[in-house]
């Protein structure tokens, strides 16, 4: 019995020993077409009396171009086909193309794969951060919050306004009783300023109460939606260095205060 091995670019077919081809791997180069090819793929063992006469072909390693290799046979198809066995070392960068156009293919095909998987990972890598410092990013460029609010429409999710309650202020406040309508009725007046040069949440308002002493009475905290007027209800900001003004009117029947304190939070 021989073993021989086939050719997959021109079939060529050339009769090899084990030793030669776990010398290099089984990688080995047809002398006829120059493709590379696994010679243990295509390894089969026929009848000698299946071979034709050998032609003898002189054959040489790359690795060592001075050492001979035994004759190879072949088979069947050119007799002038050499089979040259592949060095170990062998760099495909460093060696002639191959003839075969689906071995370029597929490397188009893989290289196009790579770069769209690159993308991908790109426009997650900014999705992410968009999501993680979206009010971050209005506080360094408010002109993207509309373009942000429709990321976020598509991803469930909102677009805080910036909180700096150091940059808001409380320009002027008034407390005041109507004692000939509503006696038990108190309204407050105020006048409260974004100083920063982006949007900013509207804030809470903590009034304190005081008594003669000027001792706490009572503390309550009220919100946008407490003290805007009925056709503001909806505003959710102030604008950059702008004001607004608002008005609260609480029971106060039950409180002997002489003073008060006013302060803007965030909740």
């Amino acid at each position: 019995m021989a073993l021989v091995t086939l050719c997959p670019g021109c079939g060529t077919t050339f009769r090899v020993n084990s030793a030669q081809l776990q010398a290099y791997g089984g990688e080995v180069r047809c002398g006829h077409c120059q493709r590379i090819f696994n010679g243990f793929a295509t390894l089969i063992t026929v009848n000698e009396s299946a071979i034709e006469s050998p032609t003898q072909l002189q054959s040489q390693l790359i690795s060592e171009p001075q050492a001979a290799t035994e004759n190879l046979a072949v088979i069947t198809n050119s007799d002038s086909a050499m089979d040259l066995p592949v060095s170990p070392d062998w760099n495909p960068e460093t060696t002639e193309a191959s003839d075969n156009p689906f071995d370029d293919d597929k490397s188009a095909e893989k290289s196009r794969g790579w770069g769209l998987a690159n993308v991908l990972l790109l426009l997650l890598l900014t999705g992410q951060i968009a999501y993680t410092y979206r009010t971050e990013l209005t506080i360094i460029s408010p002109e993207i919050r509309p373009y942000l609010e429709r990321y976020c429409a598509f991803i469930a999710c909102t677009v805080p306004y910036p909180q700096d309650i150091n940059q808001l202020g409380i320009e002027s406040s008034d407390l005041q009783k109507n004692l000939t309508r509503q006696p038990e009725v108190t309204t407050m007046r105020a006048i409260i300023s974004n100083h920063a040069p982006f949007p900013q949440a509207l804030p809470a308002l903590q009034l304190l109460l005081l008594d003669v002493h000027d001792q706490i009475i009572t503390s309550r905290i009220f919100t946008a939606q407490d003290y805007l007027p009925d056709q503001d209800k909806s505003l959710q900001f102030i604008e950059p260095r702008r004001e607004i003004e608002i008005r609260l009117d609480f029971d106060s029947s039950q409180l002997n205060a002489l003073g008060y304190r006013l302060q803007l939070l965030y909740l």
